[in-house]
């Protein structure tokens, strides 16, 4: 505030007069206050609103509010045991009903060594059903680990394993080759009433089929199924002995093969 200086030579201070406001000006304010009012409404209804939320999802997700009841298998198993199933679920169904983690429950379930797929569902109100496909062994690879019809190899515990089984053998990742290589000579011996008992493909690539009661076949490496069929077709009209049993026989040669027969004496021709 500035002083003036009168006629009288008395000095008062000037009085500043107020600005007035524009009713526009004024209009603004009035619209940026009502702003704030209505956001902070907003705000505070939302901040309800998930408190509000937040507690429901906690009481409905509790265990003592729905509980698990029971765990259902809907699969008749004869390869996986009781106490792999118990010891993988067991950590895993202590969360409630709404809480269970079905596809964690699933992975676990499909790491057992007999479990090929599993299905993991809730039932309402309190039921986890548990569907369970079992692996399929079809074979025995390097005497390690078990084949099954696509060709992939589980290793379940060895008490486990079926009596019977074909073994095959091979380098490593080549069990879906040797697999593959089964599968067709199967109804080829079957047909001579004859069961495949193992089969080998060895580091040079070279194949050697050994049939029940102990015969051994020497494929080789190249045109296997055309020797396999040339044998085949011959077999029934090949000469030998009264009750002779087959030895062995060797398919590698270019234009026929040779063959061994053991007589019910045991004696080798």
């Amino acid at each position: 505030m500035r002083a003036v200086r009168k006629r009288n030579g008395a000095i008062t201070p000037r009085q500043r007069r107020p600005v007035p406001v524009a009713p526009a000006v004024r209009a603004a304010r009035r619209e940026g206050l009502q702003r704030i009012v209505r956001t902070s409404g907003v705000v505070l209804l939302l901040v309800a609103a998930v408190g509000g939320a937040g507690y429901g999802v906690y009481h409905l997700t509790s265990p003592q509010t729905f509980p698990l009841q029971a765990v259902r298998f809907d699969s008749e198993l004869t390869r996986v045991r009781e106490q792999d199933l118990r010891g993988a679920l067991d950590s895993h169904l202590h969360g409630g009903f709404w809480r269970l983690d079905v596809d964690r429950i699933r992975q676990v379930l499909e790491d057992l060594a007999w479990v090929d797929t599993a299905t993991v569902r809730r039932v309402w109100p309190g039921v986890l059903r548990i569907t369970i496909r079992e692996q399929e062994a079809v074979a025995v690879w390097n005497d390690e680990s078990l084949l099954n019809a696509r060709g992939d190899l589980f290793t379940p515990p060895r008490v486990t394993w079926p009596q019977g089984l074909p073994m095959l053998s091979g380098q490593p990742r080549r069990s879906g080759t040797v697999s593959r290589r089964l599968r067709e000579l199967r109804p080829a011996f079957a047909e001579l009433g004859y069961e495949v008992e193992a089969l080998a493909l060895d580091a040079r690539e070279s194949w050697t089929v050994t049939l029940e009661g102990g015969a051994t076949i020497a494929l080789g490496r190249e045109g296997v199924d055309a020797r396999i069929r040339r044998f085949t077709s011959a077999y029934e009209s090949l000469p030998r002995q009264a009750g002779g049993v087959l030895a062995s026989a060797d398919l590698r040669y270019p234009n026929g093969f040779a063959i061994r027969w053991t007589s019910a004496s045991g004696d080798t021709k």
